[in-house]
């Protein structure tokens, strides 16, 4: 079984997406939260990352369903994974259905300061 990803920036923004991964109708979303994270955004730098902040953080985002491995093959590299930008971690995320496990991009080792 392949995770949803949980976007937060730039991913959810439909035209991205159908740049990066092409018009799909097999590609839905739905509204989701990130407790124990905050969004942290850097001088300079166009894109925020989200980065463990404790109980009180949360981060409002999408949850993003129908990704292939193929997918998250593309979204790693607009991510930079292999760069350190950006590390996907696995994280539970709230939905009106209750919570659900997803992958997210968090805040990589070589991200700007």
């Amino acid at each position: 079984m392949i995770l949803p990803l949980f976007v937060y920036g730039s991913l959810r923004d439909p035209l991205v997406r159908a740049r990066l991964l092409g018009e799909r109708a097999d590609l839905v979303t739905c509204p989701a939260t990130l407790h124990g994270h905050a969004r942290q955004t850097v001088t300079d730098f166009d894109y925020p990352f989200v980065v463990p902040a404790g109980s009180d953080g949360s981060v409002d985002g999408d949850l993003l369903l129908g990704l292939t491995d193929a997918d998250y093959a593309i979204l790693d590299q607009y991510e930079d994974v292999d760069e350190g930008l950006y590390v996907r971690a696995a994280v539970t995320v709230q939905t009106a259905s209750g919570p659900a496990n997803a992958w997210t991009y968090l805040r990589g080792p070589t991200a700007p300061s």
